[in-house]
């Protein structure tokens, strides 16, 4: 039975009340989710009025609460504001408990800007994961992606096992179809393991193609908070039970946070010095 990955994103860096009105007990939705099937959190830094912020004591806070609860892994987001530094940008990378980081592997258009990320800025991000011993979740919004992760493995800041994520449907990028999903799976380095996530994605349903052709699901609030069926989910935690429920009719095993760990080469959670 194909073994999937499940990475539940609770909350977007940017404050979207459209997503999910007023404020969200981080700690309990991740907790929550966990139990409904996910192995991998994605977070970003913010403050305790829903706000992005380079300050890591609350982020701190929260995932000492979330390891005190569950063993799930925590991976730090590079996003920020226009204005943050590239060091702000990497603080999530300076907290305890952090086992992956988001690497943005070149620039885009979103929501009628640029999406900044030169080579210049992705060798260090690359570079601040490897020294603390990070794996790199590397975001694709296109094919020239992939060449920019070959330069890093060529540098020697990056090393296979590889976790690739594949990004549709945000606005004024790629959006989602076969032949896009094709063409992504055409540049996939061999043995790389893969994440679809869809900006507003609609439930399971939008994921059926990528769930059928082996590939892992990024849901939560950050992405989308509907169901197939249209209603908003209530928790993270839902949108989390309507993939598993999904990934089982497909003949899909979803597995736990130490199994991921295995599939990705993580060492496990350790604490900076």
């Amino acid at each position: 039975m194909d073994e999937l990955m499940i990475c539940v994103a609770p909350y977007p860096g940017e404050k979207q009340e459209e997503k999910f009105p007023g404020k969200l007990d981080l700690p309990q939705e991740v907790f929550r989710s966990y139990h409904a099937g996910a192995s991998i959190v994605h977070l970003h830094v913010r403050d305790e009025n829903g706000n992005q912020s380079t300050d890591p004591s609350v982020f701190r806070r929260d995932i000492g609460k979330i390891h005190a609860r569950c063993p799930i892994i925590i991976e730090g987001s590079t996003g920020g504001l226009p204005e943050h530094t590239l060091q702000e940008r990497c603080v999530s990378f300076t907290v305890d408990g952090i086992e992956m980081g988001s690497l943005n592997l070149g620039s885009v258009n979103l929501f009628g800007g640029v999406y900044q990320n030169p080579m210049s800025d992705i060798r260090l991000y690359a570079q601040e994961l490897k020294q603390r011993e990070i794996k790199p979740f590397f975001c694709i919004f296109d094919l020239s992606m992939f060449h920019n992760a070959e330069r890093l493995e060529g540098d020697g800041l990056v090393f296979p096992p590889y976790a690739f994520n594949f990004v549709f449907d945000m606005p004024d990028s790629i959006p989602f179809s076969e032949r896009a999903l094709d063409a992504f799976l055409d540049f996939l380095p061999k043995g790389a393991h893969w994440f679809m996530t869809r900006h507003h994605s609609r439930g399971w349903e939008g994921f059926r193609l990528g769930l059928e052709r082996g590939g892992h699901v990024r849901v939560g609030y950050e992405d989308g908070p509907f169901l197939s069926s249209g209603r908003r989910a209530q928790s993270n935690a839902e949108l989390v039970e309507e993939i598993v429920q999904a990934a089982r009719s497909l003949g899909r095993k979803v597995v736990e946070p130490q199994r991921a760990r295995a599939l990705l080469g993580l060492k496990g959670i350790r604490h900076l010095a």
